[in-house]
């Protein structure tokens, strides 16, 4: 079902439109800062990539990357960019919550939106498949929609004649939920407000929502 669901999204078969809201053709400022400062090194992880911007854009740093995503359809996308920009970059469809055959491999991890559409069942899980994929002293980069941003994307479907209990698996992240989720063999770096740069349902331009900021060491 959550396949279905983000191919749906990507592929512009929803009433949210012709794109997924966060699918913004751009890096996150956030994530711009982060690639600008070069920070993010290693071998890499782009956890939930979507159609590929970031991790392409961190190939052409001469990193060793590899995105994955649930979504066919976003990582056809995300192929077709490497093809034309000739930057090698390793993408697979798979469930970026387990990392089923990544053991050990990552010195960085990219979230840019994933763990907030984690169900509150399955954020342990997933964290607990970082720890395993990453190698000692990795870092993981993660912004994410909070509360306050899911309120306003709510009101925007509710606007376009959408039943809002059909989207009560948008995130309620807090800061909160991310610290006892990386509590265990982690420490954290940073945590911070900050915002995300998402295409609410009815509005033409792109809008800056609340969101959280986080890094967290592999202990």
């Amino acid at each position: 079902m959550r396949a279905s669901m983000y191919d749906a999204l990507y592929a512009g078969r929803t009433p949210i439109g012709a794109q997924a809201p966060w699918d913004i053709g751009r890096l996150q400022p956030a994530f711009a800062e982060l690639v600008a400062a070069q920070r993010i090194t290693g071998e890499i992880l782009d956890a939930g990539c979507g159609t590929g911007e970031l991790a392409l854009e961190l190939a052409r740093y001469g990193h060793a990357v590899t995105g994955i995503d649930i979504s066919a359809v976003a990582i056809e996308r995300a192929r077709a960019g490497a093809a034309e920009t000739g930057v090698p970059v390793e993408f697979v469809v798979g469930d970026a919550l387990t990392l089923s055959g990544f053991d050990d491999r990552f010195d960085t991890v990219v979230d840019c939106g994933l763990f907030d559409v984690c169900p509150p069942a399955e954020q342990a899980g997933y964290v607990a498949a970082l720890h395993r994929s990453c190698r000692p002293g990795a870092t993981v980069f993660m912004l994410e929609l909070g509360a306050e941003a899911t309120r306003a994307v709510l009101a925007g479907l509710v606007e376009l004649g959408l039943p809002a209990r059909a989207f009560e698996h948008l995130p309620r992240l807090v800061p909160a939920d991310l610290t006892a989720a990386f509590a265990t063999g982690w420490q954290t770096l940073a945590l911070a407000e900050s915002t995300m740069m998402v295409r609410l349902p009815g509005v033409r331009e792109q809008t800056a929502v609340p969101a959280i900021y986080a890094e967290f060491r592999k202990s």
